[in-house]
């Protein structure tokens, strides 16, 4: 094999997310990679943008988290924020997942996009997408 796969850092995205209010569990329905659009410039319908974040430990009362939509030269073109928050001790392993409602986006060209991740100001990671004619 010429190639070495890889585990990248999650970052999905979908048409909805639902968590129960039960179990907690989340649920993401029309997960895609790309947009594939009939015509250029395109807005997107809103969709969600979820992450996992760990590594966070101790007790967290509000932790800020906002996912920003970058154009190709680096532009913020859409953004959502949201907290981490949690009653008790959060173990280092612990796994939040955070999905954000983003809502339409326009996006006036084709090419890639980035899907950015800060957490208490800081950038924590990126995804790159494309958007493409179909």
């Amino acid at each position: 094999m010429d190639s070495e796969p890889t585990l990248p850092p999650a970052i999905i995205f979908s048409d909805s997310a639902i968590r129960d209010q039960a179990t907690g569990k989340l649920t993401l329905a029309g997960v895609f990679q790309r947009f594939k659009a009939s015509c250029i410039p395109f807005t997107s319908p809103a969709f969600f943008a979820t992450v996992f974040v760990t590594n966070i430990r101790g007790k967290i009362e509000s932790l800020p988290v906002t996912m920003t939509i970058e154009n190709p030269s680096g532009e913020v073109i859409s953004t959502a924020t949201g907290h981490v928050s949690a009653a008790s001790q959060v173990g280092r392993n612990d796994v939040a997942d955070i999905a954000f409602p983003l809502p339409p986006t326009d996006f006036k060209t084709a090419g890639q996009y980035r899907a950015v991740v800060i957490i208490d100001g800081e950038r924590l990671g990126n995804r790159v997408f494309n958007v493409m004619l179909a």
